[in-house]
C-alpha cells in the first residue's frame, strides 16, 4: 500500500498539469446547454454555495483570460476554482466555443455558479445571458439559439434556480455579488465592449397585470427607449403569430417614443414596471460604464413548446443584434429581418402607431 502511494505521488510530481487537462468536445451546442441546464441546482435544494470575495476575484480573472483568448492561463485558473476548460466545436455551425464549467463530483455540481462560453469565431459584439434557466422555462434553448445564430461573442448560463437556498438566494439578477455578475462586468461595460442581451420569461400570474394579448415586455432597466428596444418591439409586432410587445419606459404617455413602441394611450411605466429590471445589477453596471443592456421578457406562449414560434422569436432577436451590434472583421452579415429598412432613421416611429388592444 505504501509503495502504491509512492507511485501515485511520483506520478503527480511528474505530471502536475494533468489536473488542468483541456477537455476537447464536439456536438450540438444546444444539447450541451440542455445538459448544463439539467445539472443546475433546483428550487430549495440548499445546494448553492455563495462565492467568497476571493473566489469572485479569482473568477473575474478567469473571465478576463477567456475574453482575451488566453486559453492556457484560463485552463490553470479554472482548475483552481474546481472548473474545467472545454474547447467545444459546435457541429451545427462549425464554430469553436471555449468555455468553463464545473468539474462534476458523482455526476453533480458542487457550487452552482454557472457555465460561460466565448465564441472564438464571433462576429457580433454581444453577450447572451440566461440568468434563470430553471425558473424561466426554455430560456436556455432560446439563449443557445440566439448565441449560435448571431455569432455572438459570449454566452452566460446560471447554474442554480433563483431560489436554490430559499427565496431569491441564488438569483444573479438581484444579487450584487455573484459569479454571474463578475463575468458580466468583465465582458460588458468597463473591461469588455459587448452589449448584454438578457433573456427572461414570465408566467400567467405576471401576465394577468398586463393588457390582453401581451407577449413581450422589453426594457433597458432604466426606462430608456433604446434603438435595440424599438427594433425588437417592431420585429415582434410584425410577426402575426405573436401578440403585443411593450417597452417599459418613464416617458409621458404622449411622447412620440412611447407611442411608437406602446401605442396611443398606453402608459409605458404602469403596469410594465414589474418587468422593468430597475434593480438588475447587470443592467446597472452596464449603464454606469456607458454600455448597452437589453432585458427581454417573453410569455409562456412564446417559449413553452419547440415550435415555429420560438424559431421566429430567435430570428427576430438575431435580426436586431445583427442590425445594431458592432460586426467584427468588416464582414457582410446578411440580415433576415424584414424591418431592416427602418434603420434609415428613427423617423419611422412617427409613421407607425400600433393598434394596441
Amino acid at each position: 500500500m505504501i509503495r502504491k502511494l509512492i507511485y501515485i505521488c511520483a506520478a503527480v510530481a511528474l505530471f502536475p498539469t494533468m489536473a488542468n487537462a483541456l477537455v476537447v468536445e464536439s456536438g450540438d451546442f444546444y444539447d450541451e446547454v440542455l445538459r448544463l441546464k439539467n445539472l443546475a441546482f433546483q428550487e430549495n435544494s440548499g445546494d448553492y454555495v455563495p462565492p467568497s470575495t476571493t473566489q469572485r476575484a479569482d473568477f473575474r480573472a478567469l473571465a478576463q483570460s477567456l475574453y482575451d483568448n488566453d486559453w492556457s492561463t484560463a485552463e490553470t485558473q479554472a482548475a483552481a476554482l474546481g472548473y474545467e476548460l472545454v474547447k467545444f466545436t459546435n457541429t451545427t455551425s462549425g464554430s469553436t466555443y471555449w468555455g468553463v464549467r464545473e468539474v462534476l463530483v458523482n455526476n453533480a455540481q458542487t457550487k452552482g455558479w454557472g457555465s460561460y462560453f466565448i465564441n472564438e469565431d464571433y462576429l457580433t459584439t454581444v453577450t447572451v445571458e440566461v440568468p434563470h434557466p430553471v425558473h424561466d422555462t426554455n430560456t436556455h434553448r432560446l439563449g443557445a439559439r440566439v448565441f449560435e445564430d448571431a455569432d455572438a461573442r459570449g454566452f452566460m448560463l446560471a447554474g442554480s434556480h433563483r431560489s436554490a437556498n430559499g427565496s431569491q438566494t441564488a438569483n444573479p439578477t438581484s444579487l450584487a455579488y455573484s459569479i454571474f455578475q463578475e463575468v458580466h462586468e468583465v465582458w460588458n461595460g468597463g473591461y469588455g465592449d459587448s452589449t448584454a442581451w438578457q433573456l427572461h420569461g414570465y408566467g400567467s400570474g405576471t401576465a394577468d397585470h398586463f393588457p390582453d394579448d401581451t407577449d413581450a415586455v422589453l426594457s433597458d432597466g432604466d426606462g430608456n427607449v433604446t434603438v435595440e428596444l424599438q427594433l425588437l418591439d417592431a420585429a415582434l409586432e410584425g410577426i402575426n403569430v405573436f401578440g403585443d410587445a411593450y417597452v417599459f419606459n418613464q416617458l409621458v404617455m404622449t411622447d412620440p417614443l412611447n407611442e411608437g413602441v406602446n401605442g396611443v394611450g398606453v402608459d409605458g411605466y404602469s403596469p410594465f414596471w414589474r418587468l422593468g429590471a430597475r434593480n438588475n445589477p447587470q443592467g446597472q453596471y452596464s449603464r454606469d460604464q456607458g454600455g448597452t443592456f437589453v432585458h427581454a421578457e417573453f410569455s409562456n406562449y412564446m417559449r413553452t413548446t419547440p415550435t415555429r414560434r420560438d424559431q421566429l422569436l430567435a430570428e427576430a432577436i438575431v435580426g436586431v443584434i445583427q442590425a445594431t451590434a458592432t460586426v467584427q472583421q468588416s464582414v457582410d452579415v446578411p440580415s433576415p429581418a424584414p424591418f431592416m429598412p427602418m434603420l434609415a432613421g428613427l423617423g419611422f416611429l412617427a409613421l407607425r402607431r400600433k393598434n394596441k388592444k
